[in-house]
């Protein structure tokens, strides 16, 4: 697709569109604890990820999710006028998209919101799945407010085939993560939405590998299994070696004991670990997965 910038992005899947607008917003209020603003560049994600919450957020079809991503083409510059408005705060980047999929190598959006918080001397936490966030290091050691995560529920990458098809890989996201920490970089992992262990994977092996490369701390969340979630991942785990065991990632009670588990082996090994609320059992839950 070309613009007035003359940007053209081949897409990596023929299915997948480019779209692009122009925005009167850049900053949201977030609910989310910790979080003052949420800044996303992109609406749409390429990871085609099966438990994303987000379809359900903006109403839309789920089976449509995945195969186009909204590029804000001025969210940067709209940013900068924001920061100048607005009560400082913690941005993060970003909660609804990945800022650093595959568009994010040519439209920058990302790159350039940074250097626009790092001018303003905002704090930031951003979270991708993508390696390419190690382009932008250079931005990242300049802030002296900053925390730079992965989202890796996971470390069975087998698992992450049937529910991430499109993402990188769990190897992948955790190189990134030692070379962050070795930059002097904090470093977290997004456990969420939290996975069960599967592929021989303990609480306290998973911990290990965390503490090996130098990770500071862990959130984690359980699945949301509304808006065909569950029939998403249904659908996926079909004939999966893994699906019996990997169905248990929306048994509230199950998943509640293992993640209590892996907190106690993380904060062992002096990893922080900070656990959502929704996992406590009581709650009103979605229907499990029974495959």
């Amino acid at each position: 697709m070309d613009d007035l910038m003359g940007i053209h992005v081949p897409p990596p899947r023929e299915d997948f569109a480019i779209r692009e607008v122009f925005v009167d917003h850049a900053l949201r209020k977030d609910p989310l604890p910790h979080i003052d603003y949420s800044f996303n560049p992109y609406v749409g994600c390429f990871h085609q990820c099966a438990f994303c919450y987000v379809p359900r957020l903006m109403q839309t079809d789920r089976a449509a999710w995945g195969r186009s991503v909204v590029v804000k083409r001025n969210a940067a510059s709209v940013l900068a006028r924001e920061v100048r408005k607005l009560p400082r705060g913690l941005v993060a980047i970003s909660t609804a998209t990945d800022p650093y999929q595959f568009v994010e190598g040519a439209y920058r959006i990302t790159r350039h919101a940074l250097e626009v918080l790092l001018r303003a001397g905002w704090p930031v936490s951003v979270l991708s799945r993508s390696g390419l966030m190690l382009r932008d290091v250079d931005l990242f050691v300049q802030f002296k407010e900053i925390e730079v995560g992965m989202s890796v529920p996971t470390l069975d990458d087998n698992a992450r085939k049937l529910l991430e098809p499109w993402a990188p890989s769990i190897e992948s996201r955790l190189r990134c993560l030692r070379e962050l920490a070795d930059a002097g970089l904090t470093t977290f992992v997004g456990f969420a939405p939290a996975y069960p262990p599967t592929g021989g994977w303990t609480a306290g092996a998973i911990a290990d590998i965390f503490e090996s490369i130098d990770v500071r701390k862990v959130f984690t969340r359980p699945l949301d299994a509304r808006w065909g979630v569950r029939e998403s991942m249904l659908a996926r785990l079909e004939d999966s070696a893994v699906s019996r065991d990997l169905a248990r990632i929306s048994d509230r009670g199950y998943m509640a004991g293992f993640i209590d588990e892996l907190a106690a082996e993380c904060k062992a090994r002096g990893i922080e670990f900070r656990n959502a609320e929704e996992f406590r059992i009581g709650v009103r839950m979605a229907p499990s997965l029974k495959v």
